[in-house]
C-alpha cells in the first residue's frame, strides 16, 4: 500500500490541475489552500475504513476494488511498483505536486484582471500555459482512447514491458506519459505553423494530425523502438520495424488530437483574450 502522503499529494495535484482553467478565468484567487486540502482528502478517502467506526466492511471493499481509482487513482497507487517503492513514490508525488502548484500559480497570475498592466509577463506565462494545458488535455483523452484499444487487444502489458515492468498500472503510466509528450510536440508544431498559416481549423488540423501520427510512427516505432529493445532490453528486432498495429493506433491518435486541438485551444485562449481587453 502506498504511503498516505502519496495519496494526499496525488489528489491535491489532480485538483489543482483540474482547477487551472478556472484560474485562467480569474476565479479561485482566494481559495488556493482549500483546493489542496479538499484534493488531498479526496485522494485519501478510500483509506477511511481504517479510522471510521461505521461501515468498515463496505469501505474496505471499496478500498480493495478498482472503484477506488475514482479517488485520485487510489487503487492503482496501492499496486506495484508504487507500493513497493515508498520513497520513490513519495518523491514522485512531491515533484508532481510542485509542478501542479507552479502551473496553478501561473494560471492564477494570467487570469488576474489586473495583468494587463504587466503585459510582458502576461504573454510569457500565457503561451506555455496554453500549450501545456492543451497538450495535457489531449494527452489524457488520447491516452484513454489508445489505452482502450490496447486493453481490448490484450497489448497493454506489452507497453509496460518496454520499461522492464509487467503490471497494468505501469502500462497506463507509460502510455499516458508518452501520449502527453506526443501531444505536446503536436501542440508546439501546429502553434508555430499557425503563425504563418491559419491551420487552427478542423480541416488543416486534422490533416496535420494524421501526418504527425505517421511521422511519430516512422521515428518512434520503425527506428527508435527496435534500437531501444535491442540495447536496453536485449531483444532483437529488425530495423526498420514495420509494426502494423502501432501504425493504425498512432495514425488514429494523430487524427484524434488533430480533431481535438482547435476546440481545446479556443476553449483555453478565448477567456485569456477577454482578460487582456
Amino acid at each position: 500500500m502506498a504511503p498516505e502522503l502519496t495519496h494526499f499529494l496525488a489528489g491535491a495535484t489532480l485538483v489543482l490541475l483540474a482547477a487551472a482553467p478556472l484560474a485562467f478565468r480569474g476565479y479561485l484567487r482566494r481559495r488556493h489552500l482549500w483546493l489542496v486540502v479538499l484534493g488531498g482528502l479526496w485522494g485519501m478517502f478510500p483509506d477511511i475504513h481504517y479510522v471510521t467506526p461505521v461501515f468498515q466492511s463496505e469501505l474496505a471493499a471499496l478500498h480493495d476494488s478498482r472503484w477506488a481509482d475514482l479517488f485520485a487513482f487510489h487503487y492503482t497507487l496501492d499496486q506495484p511498483p508504487f507500493d513497493t517503492r515508498e520513497l520513490l513514490s513519495i518523491a514522485a508525488s512531491i515533484v508532481t505536486f510542485v509542478i501542479a502548484v507552479a502551473v496553478f500559480t501561473a494560471a492564477t497570475a494570467v487570469g488576474d484582471h489586473d495583468s494587463r498592466r504587466r503585459l510582458p509577463r502576461y504573454g510569457l506565462l500565457a503561451q506555455p500555459l496554453v500549450l501545456g494545458y492543451a497538450a495535457g488535455i489531449m494527452g489524457l483523452f488520447g491516452g484513454i482512447a489508445v489505452g482502450a484499444a490496447l486493453v481490448l487487444t490484450g497489448r497493454l502489458e506489452l507497453v509496460a514491458e518496454l520499461v522492464g515492468r509487467e503490471s497494468t498500472a505501469a502500462g497506463w503510466l507509460v502510455l499516458f506519459g508518452g501520449c502527453t509528450v506526443v501531444s505536446a510536440g503536436f501542440a508546439m508544431g501546429i502553434s508555430l505553423l499557425n503563425r504563418r498559416w491559419h491551420v487552427l481549423r478542423p480541416g488543416p488540423s486534422l490533416l496535420l494530425g494524421v501526418c504527425y501520427g505517421l511521422g511519430v510512427w516512422l521515428v518512434a516505432v520503425v527506428l527508435a523502438l527496435p534500437l531501444w529493445m535491442r540495447i536496453v532490453l536485449g531483444l532483437p528486432r529488425p530495423i526498420p520495424y514495420l509494426h502494423v498495429f502501432s501504425l493504425v493506433v498512432l495514425v488514429g491518435f494523430g487524427l484524434l488530437i488533430g480533431l481535438a486541438y482547435p476546440p481545446v485551444w479556443r476553449f483555453i485562449v478565448l477567456p485569456l483574450v477577454g482578460n487582456r481587453s
